[in-house]
């Protein structure tokens, strides 16, 4: 649809959807993503959700209210999911947002006797990311099944010279001692 056909679309005071294109780009090599899925949720409810095409984008159309939260997560196998948060006063006739996502990374484990290390799978140990955390975490009935675990440690770090932030969901403990995602 032509954007002038958008703007007559969408100028409707009562109207309560609006077009959002979605660009997914991989955040290292910034190659676009084909069959990435694209979520949008309105009040923390999903309310659209699609795969890009073969040149990465998707149109999605969104119902809203004003004042209600909207998120958009993209998201595809081999990476982490990217967050957009966004809250607006005002209706949208038109948007068009650009999201890329970080590609996990195998890690090492290490598994003893009261705790689990994860590391980065380069030589270099100065500069490895490690994480470690009691076993006790983990939920092992069946000390055979250790070999079948495996690790991954991604570290998100801009492209060089690049200003952006990845919006990547992580583990929070609030204060009545609840894991949340």
């Amino acid at each position: 649809i032509p954007y002038t056909s958008l703007l007559h679309l969408y100028r409707s005071e009562n109207c309560s959807e609006f077009p959002l294109k979605v660009q997914v780009n991989d955040m290292s090599t910034r190659h676009v993503l084909s069959l990435a899925t694209v979520e949008v949720y309105v009040n923390y409810t999903r309310t659209n959700s699609a795969l890009t095409t073969e040149d990465g984008r998707v149109v999605l159309y969104v119902p809203y209210q004003l004042g209600l939260p909207l998120t958009i997560v993209a998201s595809m196998d081999s990476y982490l999911l990217t967050l957009l948060p966004w809250k607006t006063t005002r209706m949208p006739i038109f948007s068009a947002v650009t999201m890329s996502l970080l590609s996990i990374n195998q890690g090492n484990i290490w598994w003893f006797d009261d705790s689990v290390l994860i590391t980065g799978k380069t030589s270099d140990a100065l500069s490895q990311p490690r994480v470690q955390f009691p076993k006790s975490l983990l939920n092992l009935t069946d000390r055979r099944s250790l070999s079948s675990f495996r690790a991954y440690l991604t570290t998100p770090q801009p492209p060089v010279g690049k200003d952006c932030y990845a919006y990547t969901a992580g583990l929070l403990i609030n204060q009545s001692e609840d894991w949340e995602l």
